[in-house]
């Protein structure tokens, strides 16, 4: 599914259980490869959360079909705890006389920064699931109007930059922050879960089948606890992806228009792929 948030374009595909990838042609990446859905070739990078199947099962094919085609050895990071083991299935599959060796596989732990083209980064965080999982917050650095010069009218401006002054500041701007699969305890891993400008959130459960906190003892999110947090959520798009098979289209809209407040459903849009 197309999409277009925040001024971003993203190719994506988030079933729970089945497939999760993101593409971001603006950032020249994916972030997850599912079963490596058609386009996610042609990005430089892969950003891996987990290694759950779902989210990583088309990394071979991702590798070797970028060497079929000619095109540079990607890029792929991934949680370093999962990283011998990502290792040994591409070697495997070598040994299968895939071209899977022709990548460079890093392992990412939090804190970590990884560069990205057009002066972007991307800043690693823990987050909260059934195994090591890594949430990625993509950052752009922008230069703006410091705070002091603010309100002068363009001739003082223009008057300050010729005398040599320094009238701007450079800022590291939180884009898109996507946590992979996780609990609502993310909303307190790193400040940019809730205040980057686009969230992608997963909303695995919903309604009264499944109790939140059992959702949550299984790594992932309920609506009821978005719901419960509302208040928190300072971005200004947030997707809700993830969804499980188990509910249809008219269910997941239907909840959430039921469940969020105001304030908080006008920011939101569902990652909901119709039959």
């Amino acid at each position: 599914m197309r999409l277009q948030l925040g001024g971003m374009a993203v190719e994506a595909h988030s079933v729970g259980g089945v497939e999760t990838c993101f593409q971001l042609p603006d950032f020249g990446l994916c972030l997850d490869i599912g079963r490596c859905p058609e386009g996610a070739i042609s990005q430089d990078r892969l950003l891996l959360t987990h290694a759950h199947i779902d989210h990583a099962a088309g990394l071979p094919y991702y590798v070797s079909m970028r060497s079929m085609r000619h095109q540079s050895p990607p890029d792929i990071y991934c949680p370093a705890a999962s990283h011998p083991t990502l290792a040994r299935l591409l070697e495997t599959w070598a040994d299968l006389q895939a071209d899977t060796l022709h990548c460079r596989l890093v392992p990412v732990s939090p804190g970590d920064r990884i560069p990205l083209p057009n002066d972007a980064f991307a800043r690693v965080f823990a987050s909260p699931h059934r195994i090591e999982t890594n949430g990625y917050t993509l950052f752009r650095r922008i230069r703006k109007l410091k705070e002091e010069h603010k309100g002068k009218d363009g001739t003082e401006i223009g008057r300050l930059a010729r005398s040599g002054s320094a009238i701007h500041e450079v800022v590291e701007r939180a884009e898109l922050c996507f946590p992979g699969d996780t609990t609502i305890d993310v909303l307190d891993a790193d400040p940019a879960v809730t205040t980057a400008r686009v969230l992608m959130l997963e909303c695995t459960f919903l309604g009264s089948e499944k109790d939140p906190e059992e959702a949550r003892q299984g790594g992932h999110v309920h609506l009821d606890h978005i719901a419960t947090h509302a208040e928190r959520f300072q971005n200004e798009h947030i997707l809700l992806t993830h969804f499980s098979k188990r509910y249809s289209a008219r269910e997941i809209r239907t909840e959430v228009a039921r469940r969020l407040p105001p304030a908080l459903l006008e920011r939101v849009e569902l990652l909901i792929h119709e039959p």
